[in-house]
């Protein structure tokens, strides 16, 4: 009975680690002077969120796809046919994953900014968006 508590108690840590949303903050340096907020989510039991708030209107969006890839033929260039592709090739190296997302966010007035984001794996979203009118907001969250 002991053993059993102790495994479970060792447990829970491991589990509620895995719990926990990855939510970046925008980094006002590195994005356009018209955001004033911004928050990306991209993991996590809430499930994947943007918003900005540009010029004084809140943009948000909810639920949107996250795409995966790795270029394994410019990967096995770089690191010929060694333990180092091995590990990435079976998935047991994730450091060489670029993500992306293309959210559209839509304020309460119905105005969209469809937007596109682009990271690598341990790394903050950096993007932009298009307005109606096509203007381009460049956005970068740490």
């Amino acid at each position: 009975m002991t053993v059993r508590i102790l495994v479970l108690a060792g447990l829970i840590p491991l589990t509620l680690g895995g719990c926990a949303s990855h939510t970046h903050n925008l980094i006002q340096d590195g994005s356009d002077q018209d955001i004033t907020v911004g928050t990306f989510r991209h993991e996590g039991p809430e499930g994947t969120a943007m918003f900005l708030e540009l010029r004084g209107v809140r943009f948000e969006a909810r639920a949107f796809a996250i795409e995966r890839k790795q270029n394994l033929a410019e990967l096995r260039r770089l690191y010929s046919t060694g333990k180092h592709y091995d590990r990435i090739f079976s998935g047991l190296d994730n450091d060489h994953y670029v993500y992306s997302a293309q959210p559209v966010l839509r304020a309460d007035s119905g105005a969209t900014l469809r937007c596109s984001a682009v990271w690598r794996s341990g790394g903050s979203p950096s993007g932009h968006c298009l307005a109606a009118d096509d203007s381009r907001i460049n956005f970068r969250f740490g």
